[in-house]
């Protein structure tokens, strides 16, 4: 079994020690660059997974010119390696984000 899954308990205690300190996380000059959560299309996700030679997917953060924060998924393959164009022929393309992001769309 994978060592991903958490119980329901730990993730509802993760969940509010997020949002308890997300208003003191950050300089008055990023508030808002943070939200709860986003929400992405099934199609997008399976998208990812259906690639060739795909084991796992990362995430990554990124950062908007508007100053939001961003989830990035990346699938990747069995050696470990991000899969962003790096196998030829065999899948890489696929990088998902534009989630729907909470606030305002919770």
């Amino acid at each position: 079994m994978s060592d991903n899954f958490i119980t329901l308990e730990q993730a509802q205690e993760y969940i509010q020690r997020y949002r308890n300190n997300l208003p003191n996380m950050l300089t008055p000059d990023y508030d808002g660059a943070l939200v709860y959560s986003e929400t992405f299309d099934a199609s997008a996700i399976q998208t990812l997974l259906d690639q060739p030679g795909f084991v796992g997917f990362k995430a990554y953060y990124g950062m908007k010119a508007d100053n939001k924060v961003c989830s990035i998924f990346v699938g990747v393959n069995e050696n470990g390696e991000d899969m962003m164009g790096l196998l030829k022929g065999g899948g890489g393309d696929i990088i998902v984000e534009n989630g729907k992001p909470c606030p305002p769309l919770c």
